[in-house]
């Protein structure tokens, strides 16, 4: 019922009740500020209903019941104590509904259940960020109307959201009856969390202010205007907790209604703002004209969006979907703000509390890296905004340096579910962000930022793990921590965490050198000491063991007890810490994801290995196996694992797709491309691209920043093309040795044999 139309927009061609949350998820419409379900705009679904505004954040209480019914999960895994005490959690707040137009025809209500549906088709235009319903509707007597619904969160006024509503009676002559407003019967984690406070009708509009009850009591305010031709006014309208005006067309006719939203909240503005006062105004400056506020904000999507729209010609699945992950990724992150960084759902969903996790620096960054650095380095001040907090995580952990939390909501602090033991030991956190700001810096040359928030960053981490490793055996060691495998928590040595902390502190010492960055003797020998002497597990045949002792663990699982635990992404009820089984990379991330020196003379051996242990439960697998199968020349094998990274939630891969997408596996989409099929690297100063040749597809057009300077990579029939499109000269590292791209020249790579 759903899928890929001829246009190559992601569509729904039927409507079926039972899709309708998962579609809400898929149909979201968003601008990196604000992020809007599919929901249907004559009845919000609980489930389906979701408005969210980046950083608006409250307290809910969270029901979680898990139970142990495994040795692994008992004494390994959950914290049953924690869990005693567990009732209060962070969350975004799932704001009042402001889609909500209902549209009576006669005195019957439009409801796709209700009467019969003659036609159906919704989508999404991925390449102006548009949302398209249309629907011929039958109420039950024959009747018959077209319905066509358009919205857009603005790209070019980013608190603003516009809906256009056309009605057309086909065979009839009956009134219609439309109640434009705000649905306030809204819930967040099944609890109402928001309070009205003004309400003020007329005019064709709209002031309507609320705030969040809990914890932080957090003010917003929406400006509504509606736009009606062709209808008169009735009044007010107030039922089961929505509220709005009523316009009735009395003539059968065509009737265009518009309707235009400011969204606005006290985290936008200055302390002691009227926020309705403020709304109101801001929404009388605007045109209100749905046709010219959409010109507006596709041409500043269409600029945004160019440098990610990657083109793949032969495969019409591969390349409609890919531009479908490659928009949902737009959305997920502010061009304006840094009030927050990219959760693990975007702004499509409440699972997860839109918390920002290590996704955010090592799957979700690098693609705004590529392809708008201006949007990379919001996330990365995010984490600057922070320090603080981490410095305090650190202090009451008995750390020094900075302690960036593993779950990091709004404020910092460490928001990880206290009755799951495994979080609380991901430090590789630490070394994440690191690695997120040393690849930006290498990508953009971006040394203001460097000077005044990165190397600060850097710094204050790297102390941290001067206090977290632990000289042993002669060397440096990192114990007693979870990796990236979620399944194998308390092991010493991880291979990611050991890795990626040496890269750190190696970087920060050649950037101490170039910037004049003040450290004391005594620290900058210290931070060398680690540098050099810090484990980096590899046996004498090139296979690096994940964690100690990993290889002498057995390589099937022991199953034990009755439940799959699917709320932890287990595919069975394993003694895991008895197997080798992983829940998804952490070796296999050295080679694809994260470019830290590795040696990659037995990347293929390694791959291998980990590619059978892996059992695929984290939606982060699939780019990540992508890349290395691409990297390795298997083909199939990419082909199988970019499918899965660009339909984990179209095909619901892991069954929980109604909560939100899995932002940080779609961003690995556009990722999956450069990394893995062209084969991009930058490197102190130099753009390293090699490229592996994808037989599967007739064209490939993608583009990366690099420098200030926009180049095109082009893979068609064995050979590729690289040019320098806009910006300064560039000087690219390929196979055949260095190319400087300066003016109308470009370098040519044959990968194919004479």
């Amino acid at each position: 019922m759903y899928g890929l139309n001829k246009h190559k927009f992601f569509s729904e061609n039927g409507y079926d009740i039972a899709d309708e949350p998962l579609l809400a998820a898929l149909f979201t419409t968003g601008n990196g500020y604000m992020g809007v379900r599919g929901s249907f705009e004559e009845f919000g679904s609980l489930r389906v209903q979701g408005a969210f505004v980046r950083g608006y954040i409250d307290e809910i209480t969270e029901v979680c019941e898990p139970f142990a019914d495994n040795d692994y999960m008992k004494k390994w895994y959950l914290n049953e104590d924690g869990l005693k005490r567990f009732e209060k959690q962070d969350s975004c707040v799932n704001m009042p509904d402001f889609l909500f137009v209902r549209i009576f025809v006669g005195e019957k209500a439009f409801y796709p259940w209700e009467g019969r549906l003659v036609s159906w088709e919704r989508f999404i235009d991925s390449s102006r960020a548009e949302y398209v319903r249309k629907a011929v509707w039958d109420d039950g007597e024959g009747n018959l109307t077209r319905f066509t619904f358009r919205r857009f969160a603005s790209f070019d006024n980013v608190n603003l959201y516009c809906q256009k509503i056309t009605v057309k009676p086909i065979n009839h002559v009956l009134p219609v009856k439309i109640i434009s407003g705000v649905d306030t019967a809204v819930k967040t984690g099944g609890q109402f969390i928001t309070e009205n406070d003004i309400i003020k009708i007329g005019n064709s509009g709209m002031i309507y202010a609320f705030h969040a009850v809990n914890k932080y009591k957090f003010k917003a305010a929406y400006a509504i205007k509606n736009k009606f031709p062709k209808g008169r006014p009735l009044g007010e309208y107030s039922f089961n907790g929505s509220v709005g005006e009523e316009f009735l067309c009395d003539r059968a006719d065509e009737y265009t209604f518009e309707k235009f939203t400011f969204v606005i909240t006290e985290r936008d503005l200055p302390a002691g703002t009227d926020l309705a006062e403020y709304a109101a105004a801001a929404t009388g400056r605007i045109n209100p004209s749905y046709a010219d506020q959409f010109t507006r904000s596709a041409s500043v999507y269409k600029k945004y969006f160019r440098n990610m729209d990657v083109k793949i010609e032969g495969d019409d699945e591969a390349d409609g979907y890919l531009r479908f992950a490659s928009y949902h990724t737009a959305v997920s992150a502010s061009m304006k703000d840094s009030v927050h960084g990219i959760s693990a759902k975007g702004l499509t969903g409440e699972r997860y509390n839109q918390f920002v996790w290590w996704d955010c620096e090592i799957h979700q960054l690098p693609f705004f890296i590529l392809t708008a650095p201006e949007t990379a380095v919001k996330l990365l001040e995010y984490r600057y905004k922070t320090l603080g907090q981490a410095k305090e995580n650190a202090r009451k952990n008995g750390y020094q340096g900075a302690m960036y939390a593993f779950c990091s909501s709004v404020n910092g602090d460490e928001r990880v579910w206290e009755y799951v033991r495994h979080p609380f030991m991901q430090v590789h956190i630490n070394s994440d962000i690191p690695y997120g700001i040393i690849n930006y810096y290498e990508y953009t040359g971006d040394a203001e930022f460097m000077k005044t928030k990165g190397l600060e960053m850097l710094h204050e981490c790297l102390k941290f793990w001067v206090s977290r490793v632990t000289e042993k055996n002669g060397r440096y060691e990192i114990l007693r921590v979870t990796g990236t495998d979620e399944h194998h928590p308390y092991v010493d040595n991880d291979a990611y965490t050991n890795y990626c902390v040496a890269f750190a502190f190696e970087k920060f010492l050649i950037y101490v050198k170039y910037f004049g960055f003040a450290i004391t003797s005594e620290e900058e020998e210290k931070f060398r000491d680690i540098a050099e002497r810090l484990y980096k597990p590899e046996l004498e045949n090139g296979l690096i063991p994940q964690f100690d002792g990993y290889f002498s663990l057995s390589r099937g699982l022991e199953e034990s007890g009755k439940g799959t635990l699917k709320q932890f992404q287990m595919k069975k009820s394993g003694l895991y810490h008895k197997s080798q089984i992983i829940k998804q990379p952490d070796v296999a991330l050295l080679y694809t994801m994260v470019d830290v020196g590795v040696n990659d003379n037995y990347f293929a051996e390694n791959w291998d290995y980990y590619e059978h242990m892996c059992e695929s439960s984290s939606s982060l697998t699939f780019p990540v196996h992508a890349i290395a199968s691409a990297r390795n020349h298997r083909i199939l094998s990419f082909y199988e694992n970019f499918m899965n990274t660009l339909k984990i939630d179209v095909d619901d891969i892991h069954g929980v797709g109604w909560q939100g997408v899995h932002s940080g596996c779609l961003a690995g989409g556009y990722l999956s491309v450069i990394y893995g099929i062209f084969g991009v690297k930058a490197r102190q100063n130099k753009l390293y691209i090699s490229p592996v040749d994808m037989p599967l597809f007739l064209k490939i057009t993608a583009r990366i920043t690099y420098h200030g300077s926009v180049v095109e990579l082009v893979m068609s029939g064995g050979n590729v093309t690289v040019k320098k499109i806009r910006g300064k000269s560039v000087r690219v590292l390929l196979p055949g040795g260095a190319v400087l791209l300066s003016g109308n020249k470009q370098a040519a790579i044959s990968l194919r044999k004479a």
